[in-house]
């Protein structure tokens, strides 16, 4: 099955974690709570608060972690 939506909104649970594979441009959007974001290349880690956002800069792989009940857009 192939889904395919334009801007998808998911909910994490604490500790879950999404795997973005090259994704390069995309804008993650915390809508509520909090996510920690690594991407692969990248020395940094990154904490989006709700209401903040980040744009993935590398293609490679991004790891998205839920700090605790989160939901997210993708864009």
């Amino acid at each position: 099955m192939h889904l395919d939506v334009e801007s998808p909104v998911l909910a994490l649970e604490p500790g879950q974690l999404l795997v973005l594979d090259d994704a390069a441009g995309t804008r993650i959007v915390s809508r509520r709570g909090t996510v920690w974001v690594t991407e692969e290349g990248l020395a940094d880690d990154r904490i989006v608060s709700a209401g903040g956002s980040l744009v993935v800069a590398r293609p490679g792989r991004t790891l998205v972690q839920a700090m605790d009940h989160a939901c997210i857009a993708l864009q």
